[in-house]
């Protein structure tokens, strides 16, 4: 059986109610900005409190458990049919080790080999590569990575570890562009963690409306995300934002970007809600960028 994955950015500037996204396990639908504003132009920044820009990452993945084709014929079959993966393929983050090296990955495939036992197919977070094959030997779980000193992210906000790598991982953006760095505010992270919990619970992925403060989103399924992974995936939008003309390269969106980086803004307070099938980060911001007309620094 072959592995399916597909891993979706979707990136999308939008004014609040009257984008319509639909999301299916294959692919995303969405109506045209041009069709909805012809005289909006896509390049254009977002005003903090009307318009707002967004980015979905959505991950489907199929995992494979499959069982060697050609099996020892002087084993039972009922033998090699009980195995499991002792590892969980549920999006949790493990580190492989690789080069002398442990790498976080997440796994996305399994199966039984007669002669060698398990087998995993990874798929590793710093580069996106994968990799098939790998013994069970040469993978940690994220709980044998902490107790071995290797795993230092944590991939929620629950504890003042967790806190401190999302305000850092705003800081190292903000530092590209010598720009102020941001303190974490309790109040901020409240209002998030709120709606937050409604567009998990209501399976929704979209902005609140009338927000006085600037907001980021991103949503993951079939993996955990960490702090500092949902704020690169924002701040890579860098690549498609020209500074000169303050605008995003044509059909590519750096709301997102322009947002972690603004100059005016002090203060961030994010939350995360998941369930076993989906998470969702929010991330608010006081006070609020991306205002028409102003560079972000």
């Amino acid at each position: 059986m072959a592995l399916q994955k597909i891993l979706i950015p979707l990136s999308i500037l939008t004014i609040a109610g009257m984008l319509k996204i639909s999301a299916t396990s294959r692919e995303l639908h969405w109506q045209s900005l041009s069709k909805i504003l012809p005289s909006f132009s896509q390049s254009s920044l977002i005003q903090s409190e009307e318009m707002r820009s967004l980015t979905q990452t959505i991950a489907h993945i199929q995992p494979e458990n499959n069982l060697e084709n050609h099996l020892n014929h002087n084993l039972p079959a009922r033998n090699l049919m009980a195995q499991n993966p002792s590892i969980p393929l549920d999006g949790s983050p493990v580190y492989v080790q690789k080069q002398g090296q442990w790498l976080e990955a997440i796994l996305t495939g399994w199966r039984w080999h007669s002669s060698t036992g398990e087998e995993y197919s990874v798929s590793y977070v710093a580069n996106g590569s994968t990799e098939a094959g790998v013994s069970r030997d040469r993978i940690l779980t994220l709980e044998e990575a902490k107790q071995r000193g290797i795993a230092t992210n944590v991939y929620d906000l629950a504890s003042q570890t967790g806190i401190e790598q999302m305000v850092n991982a705003h800081n190292k953006w903000r530092d590209t562009v010598n720009v102020p760095h941001l303190q974490w505010s309790p109040a901020l992270a409240n209002y998030a963690q709120e709606w937050a919990n409604k567009l998990l619970r209501e399976n929704k992925f979209e902005h609140r409306q009338n927000l006085p403060y600037g907001e980021n989103l991103a949503s993951a399924s079939g993996q955990q995300l960490s702090p500092e992974r949902v704020v690169d995936m924002w701040g890579n939008e860098v690549q498609d934002y020209n500074y000169n003309n303050n605008s995003c390269r044509p059909g590519k969106m750096c709301g997102h970007y322009t947002q972690v980086v603004w100059d005016s803004t002090r203060e961030v307070g994010c939350a995360v809600a998941r369930n076993n099938r989906r998470e969702v980060w929010v991330c608010n911001y006081n006070p609020p960028g991306n205002i028409i007309g102003r560079k972000p620094y």
